[in-house]
């Protein structure tokens, strides 16, 4: 009996896990600390398929973390960020009070990606994933989003 209980509690714990809005992914051989500035993918940015006030919010966000972690926005910059998203439009349908009056609520969801790429190896060293909602304008979301994301850059040995 409490070998099942322990083995429920494990799966359970291990499909939360794998939920995890947040995935990261990096080369472990990489001097992180050799970083000190950065800049955007131009044209990673003219391909990112959100609005554009919310690519802006986006790129504003990224930068003031990175900023905020030491680093500096550079012409000549020690690695490059790249951003790209792959969304997709969700569609729930509630009933209504009466049979023929049902709700609907669109989103676009999905996911926001971020690379980081040496600028001399021309090799992504780091890159991460997480969940975003776009519906609305609730800028807060997003925004913890991207903090619980680079949250994890760079990765500390």
């Amino acid at each position: 009996m409490k070998k099942s209980i322990l083995f429920t509690g494990l799966i359970f714990l291990s499909f939360l896990y794998s939920c995890s809005s947040v995935k990261i992914n990096y080369d472990k051989s990489t001097d992180f600390s050799q970083y000190h500035s950065f800049a955007f993918f131009k044209k990673g940015l003219d391909h990112l398929t959100i609005p554009a006030k919310k690519k802006r919010f986006v790129v504003k966000t990224i930068s003031e973390i990175l900023e905020q972690k030491g680093f500096e926005k550079s012409t000549h910059p020690d690695f490059i960020v790249n951003i790209f998203t792959d969304l997709y439009k969700r569609v729930d349908v509630y009933p209504g009070y009466y049979p023929y009056r049902r709700r609907v609520k669109k989103e676009i969801e999905g996911y926001l990606y971020i690379d980081i790429v040496d600028v001399k190896t021309k090799k992504v060293v780091w890159t991460g994933k997480t969940f975003i909602s776009l519906q609305g304008n609730d800028y807060r979301k997003i925004r913890k989003a991207i903090e619980r994301l680079l949250a994890k850059f760079p990765p500390q040995k």
